[in-house]
């Protein structure tokens, strides 16, 4: 039989090794994050004034993919987005800036303009973080499309690029005349 210390000696090498080797294989397997929309800023009535009465839009999801997709890995780390998840954030936000500005958004408008968000990207710098997402636009029959290739950059966070992003894509559209022009009554946006 060997000596009682060295036993004891001994197990605490082999825990201690053993702990080492989990949190090593733990960081090498890297965690998934799921990101889920939080805010974007209020846009302010300075930089976009109100649109004028009679202007309406119905602002439809485009977007069936509910599974969450990958857009970028860093570190170990992976990180989705499920883009239905987005665009009904975005057309949310959307709606509530267009309703601030005496634009009539309900189901029952006859100018459908039909949104998808897709394509996401994370591009991490050394002090910043850039974001890019693809963001269709379109009348629900496809005879009228846009499709913007949008991006922004934070030195804070990935949230706060994306939301600042989806705030500068509403206050662009907001101010594109063709995007408005599909708002108005009798353009024919079905």
């Amino acid at each position: 039989m060997g000596h009682p210390g060295r036993r004891g000696i001994f197990s605490v090498r082999s825990a201690s090794a053993t702990i080492l080797f989990s949190v090593l294989l733990l960081q090498l397997a890297g965690c998934a994050h799921t990101w889920h929309p939080e805010q974007a800023p209020p846009i302010s009535m300075e930089a976009v004034g109100p649109l004028g009465s009679g202007l309406s839009v119905d602002l439809i999801n485009n977007q069936p993919n509910t599974t969450p997709q990958l857009f970028a890995g860093i570190g170990g780390h992976t990180h989705y987005a499920n883009y239905s998840e987005w665009t009904e954030f975005f057309i949310k936000y959307w709606t509530d800036e267009l309703v601030k500005r005496k634009v009539a958004v309900s189901k029952e408008s006859p100018n459908k303009i039909s949104v998808r968000l897709d394509s996401f990207m994370l591009i991490q710098g050394f002090a910043k973080v850039r974001t890019n997402m693809k963001i269709h636009l379109s009348s629900p029959d496809n005879t009228w499309t846009k499709v913007f290739e949008e991006t922004d950059t934070s030195g804070w966070s990935m949230g706060r690029a994306f939301g600042s992003l989806i705030y500068h894509a509403v206050e662009k559209y907001m101010l594109d005349a063709e995007i408005l022009a599909r708002m108005k009554p009798g353009s024919g946006a079905k």
